[in-house]
């Protein structure tokens, strides 16, 4: 398997700046893909790196897409409405949307995407997207098998601790696993749903939002520290943490000084740790 982030950045878009500079580590929304298995895609979320990432994939003539969302909030579902593929009509996608305990009846993501291109809020409504778009929802108690004629690809989930709900996901293939746990405030203990899923996993993907001063005011919005993520990580035996979802005022040079904070740690000389980069692609 293959990951490759599109997107790096939470909460909002955060172009660079003279004053806060952040083409180093990127400055668009979540997205990742996961390419497995020869020609097969994954697509993690659809913040506004997805606009990128789809210019590339419409132009080298992909026409099957499969996404896998992480929960509804904007910066998660902010580049759909600029993935040019959906608009072309023989292009077939498949969208699978988390059922969170307490939400309301009805597709969260399919309501959820309907609504942001509407008014008065977008011009262009989902119903003219010319794509073959097809919804289905996730289990969390259940594992979902995604299969082709080259290979099979499994999805476990499980709930993490974020505002509104928010599921994690472990990818399995050929023997390799990765783990995409975003919008997550991590509670690293052996008893953790999360530390429970990504035992062992070749990759952690995680949501390492604040400073350890900002966690101090920022305790219950749902995200994490590079510390705590990789607490986590170290709980579960991962065999390498990438840390993601970047706040948006933190520019290139604060998260330098963040990412060689946490290589200094003293888990990390068992745990290779580094922070994610749009653009990269990394193999697990």
């Amino acid at each position: 398997m293959k990951a490759t982030f599109w997107g790096t950045r939470g909460s909002i878009p955060s172009p660079s700046t003279e004053e806060t500079p952040t083409h180093g580590y990127g400055g668009d929304t979540t997205c990742v893909s996961v390419a497995w298995a020869g020609d097969n895609l994954l697509i993690l979320d659809a913040g506004s790196g997805l606009r990128q990432a789809g210019r590339h994939w419409h132009q080298a003539g992909r026409k099957s897409f499969t996404f896998l969302f992480t929960h509804a909030h904007w910066d998660h579902l902010q580049g759909f409405p600029f993935f040019a593929p959906a608009f072309c009509q023989d292009v077939t996608i498949h969208i699978y949307s988390p059922r969170l305990p307490g939400a309301p009846a009805g597709n969260l993501i399919e309501k959820a995407l309907h609504a942001q291109q509407s008014e008065p809020f977008f011009p262009a409504g989902f119903p003219q997207l010319r794509a073959r778009i097809a919804f289905h929802e996730i289990d969390p108690s259940q594992p979902l098998d995604l299969s082709s004629s080259s290979g099979n690809l499994t999805v476990r989930s499980t709930a993490v601790t974020h505002p509104g709900g928010c599921l994690a996901y472990r990818l399995e293939h050929d023997g390799k696993s990765l783990v995409f746990a975003t919008d997550n405030e991590p509670q690293p203990s052996a008893d953790s749903p999360l530390v429970k899923m990504a035992a062992g996993t070749d990759l952690l993907i995680c949501d390492g939002q604040y400073t350890e001063e900002e966690h101090k005011h920022r305790r219950g919005w749902g995200h994490g520290t590079p510390a705590l993520c990789l607490k986590e990580a170290a709980f579960a035996g991962a065999r390498r943490l990438i840390i993601t979802h970047f706040d948006p005022s933190h520019s290139d040079s604060l998260l330098g000084e963040m990412e060689e904070e946490i290589k200094r740690s003293p888990e990390a000389r068992k745990l290779p740790v580094s922070f994610a980069r749009q653009g990269k692609t990394i193999d697990c």
